[in-house]
């Protein structure tokens, strides 16, 4: 049996992809295409969107119709830092900054203390840190062999 094309709030699946909170557990509906959260806050799912459209409750469907999504990982953001340090030519004196605040016990919290201070390198990290959150976004959908009805935003 052929599997329905899904259309997906790509928005909202990023931020599930993106969650850091291990109190919160988002799913993707296989169904609707809805990114659904269950946890604390989720009261307010997505009380940003402005579309009005209705959404279905949490729980609407089965399990086997819900991915749960996976929380970030902290441990691949850090090998992305590292990754980003090693692709990109940055000054000395921001490379070496870099490298010693990777080399730090919170890595993640020193790295973007660094790079706060550098307008272009903070925008090429946050381009670079994109980029690979796409790449683990679709690798995911492929692995589950979701359907989408269009493709996503980043693809060309």
């Amino acid at each position: 049996m052929k599997q329905r094309q899904i259309r997906i709030d790509w928005d909202d699946l990023e931020a599930a992809f993106d969650n850091k909170n291990e109190e919160i557990v988002y799913y993707l509906d296989t169904v609707t295409g809805h990114v659904h959260l269950e946890g604390e806050g989720e009261v307010d799912e997505f009380d940003d969107d402005n579309d009005n459209s209705p959404r279905p409750p949490t729980g609407s469907h089965t399990d086997a119709t819900r991915l749960p999504v996976p929380a970030a990982d902290p441990a691949e953001e850090t090998r992305w830092m590292w990754e980003f340090v090693e692709a990109q030519e940055l000054d000395d004196e921001l490379d070496g900054r870099l490298v010693e605040a990777l080399d730090t016990e919170a890595p993640a919290v020193a790295f973007r203390e660094v790079i706060q201070e550098h307008e272009e390198a903070r925008d090429r990290w946050f381009l670079y840190r994109s980029e690979r959150l796409h790449e683990r976004m679709q690798a995911w959908l492929d692995e589950h062999e979701v359907h989408l009805a269009e493709p996503p935003p980043w693809v060309e």
